[in-house]
């Protein structure tokens, strides 16, 4: 037997080992590395992905940050190519289409910051700039639709109330959510968060909607307007 297929065949066994535990035990006890590695023995069943999950962690240092990382930037990794980048992103992509589809089947309820967090988190907290999500509710708290109203640069989000107030009239919402994320930055809301909140609530309540809460999303840690008292 040759030792390229005595590799091969190491490899597949390692490979094999990687996806028995995790049907036995899920992701518990997995390092990060080995998410990643899991992940790419679909993009390379022959091949060890142990350096590239390694190498791409230490370039992102968060699995968080490989997968919302930039497709350019992916491929700056040695072994990482374009059907791997893209395989990187839509990974990406599919968690948040997921949070979206638990939305609208109404598994998620709007009412309960945690999982507010936990739904805005995945569908903007891996961005690399600032953007500003609306969710526009029913009576009963039930997801009309959802929109990035806007995406800026990492300092600054822009936020036209009158957007999301005609957004809201457009979707016949009673009330409405925002959230934006601060990527690599704290989930403090800086005084043009504050504003914005401002505005976007008297906006709002000249046509009879409501903002039940405005969330900043930072990393695994959130601000809500609601809980601290500032939206009432």
């Amino acid at each position: 037997m040759s030792t390229e297929k005595v590799k091969k065949k190491s490899h597949s066994g390692h490979h094999k080992r990687l996806r028995e535990r995790f049907v036995k035990t899920g992701l518990d006890g997995f390092h990060d590395y080995e998410v990643l590695e899991l992940l790419l023995t679909y993009v390379f069943p022959n091949r060890d992905t142990k350096p590239i999950a390694k190498d791409l962690l230490t370039k992102f240092k968060t699995l968080a940050a490989v997968f919302s990382a930039e497709q350019e930037e992916l491929q700056e990794i040695k072994g990482v190519g374009e059907r791997t980048a893209v395989y990187l992103k839509l990974l990406n992509d599919t968690l948040g289409f997921v949070f979206e589809e638990h939305a609208r089947n109404e598994e998620i309820q709007f009412t309960k910051t945690a999982q507010l967090f936990e739904y805005f988190k995945a569908t903007i907290g891996t961005k690399k700039n600032e953007v500003m999500r609306i969710v526009y509710l029913d009576s009963q708290n039930r997801l009309i639709y959802a929109e990035n109203l806007s995406e800026g640069t990492v300092a600054k989000t822009v936020a036209f109330p009158r957007k999301v107030v005609e957004g809201a009239l457009k979707y016949h919402a009673v009330s409405v959510i925002v959230a934006h994320n601060h990527p690599g930055g704290v989930a403090e809301p800086s005084d043009n968060d504050d504003k914005i909140t401002e505005q976007i609530e008297s906006a709002l309540q000249t046509v009879g909607i409501s903002l039940q809460d405005h969330l900043v999303i930072a990393g695994d840690e959130y601000f809500s307007y609601r809980q601290t008292g500032y939206l009432e």
